[in-house]
């Protein structure tokens, strides 16, 4: 399944995510926390899919991702780190790739992919490409790209759009 990830222009929201035909179908809004922020990725019915819980200070961010009631993955995001920037927990999933670039696969334990990322132009304008292999991965796998799409510049997935 292939989706296209856009940075949105709505005060409403941070991404916008379509469908392979450039129809909406999620989008992703934000609200501030005492000790972190919350991430939400809304479907076209207006019904949470799953959220993004996050803490963190610059350097170090850790992420939760639930779908429904269930806690899905953890994931750490290290900029100091000289190896393994990224971890993911909970799933027997790896980052591999360029987070600068934004060019990278989410691979499984076997090296198989299961999800690939990267920058893109077309008919949507700037935005970033996401092949999702299994439909039931789809919505780990966007809280994923954008849990390192907002984090690339700023540090930390916060509820503003990123630049």
């Amino acid at each position: 399944m292939q989706f296209y990830i856009c940075q949105s222009s709505d005060t409403d929201a941070l991404f916008t995510i379509m469908d392979s035909a450039g129809q909406p179908v999620f989008r992703v809004t934000g609200d501030s926390l005492a000790i972190g922020n919350k991430l939400s990725m809304i479907d076209a019915a207006n019904v949470e899919i799953a959220r993004i819980y996050s803490v963190g200070l610059p350097n170090l961010s850790k992420y939760t991702i639930s779908v429904g009631e269930k806690e899905r993955a953890r994931v750490t995001w290290n900029s100091s780190a000289k190896q393994q920037k990224v971890k993911i927990k909970g799933v027997s999933w790896r980052f591999r790739g360029d987070l600068i670039s934004r060019s990278y696969d989410i691979i499984n334990v076997d090296s198989s992919v299961v999800m690939s990322h990267g920058r893109c132009w077309n008919k949507i304008g700037d935005c970033y490409g996401v092949e999702i292999h299994e439909e039931a991965d789809v919505p780990v796998c966007l809280c994923l790209a954008v849990i390192l799409d907002s984090t690339v510049f700023g540090g930390v997935a916060v509820p503003a759009p990123a630049n």
